[in-house]
């Protein structure tokens, strides 16, 4: 009996840490990250993709934005709007050669960053 009892146990701990590291394979960190800042309407809008099947367990949970290497703006967010694109639009008053830096940062695994200097006219930049 108490043989059967440890040999669940094992079996128990095996799969919890098997399903445990499939979590690090499937999470991702944000791919595609672009952003663009409008002057006249002082409005940066960051478009990401990040698959995720299950949007309010592995989702962006924080976009972080920086002017000049000083933080701006740090939003967070327990889910994700939608499966795979989204776009946040964002108030941001910045001058022509400012550098404006947009880092999106999955829940479960890594982060992706993206910087651009305001010109004198509408700056858009795919990396």
């Amino acid at each position: 009996m108490r043989h059967m009892k440890l040999v669940g146990i094992f079996i128990f701990v095996l799969l919890t840490s098997m399903s445990l590291s499939q979590i690090g394979g499937i999470a991702t960190p944000p791919r595609y990250l672009k952003i663009s800042y409008q002057a006249s309407t002082e409005t940066l809008k960051v478009t990401l993709s990040h698959a995720t099947p299950v949007r309010s367990i592995h989702y962006i949970y924080r976009i972080s934005v920086q002017k000049n290497g000083v933080l701006e703006q740090a939003h967070f967010y327990s889910k994700q709007p939608r499966f795979f694109i989204n776009t946040y639009e964002y108030n941001l008053t910045a001058n022509p050669g400012d550098v404006i830096s947009v880092s999106a940062y999955c829940i479960l695994f890594g982060y992706n960053t993206r910087a651009t200097t305001v010109s004198q006219i509408t700056q858009s930049i795919i990396l």
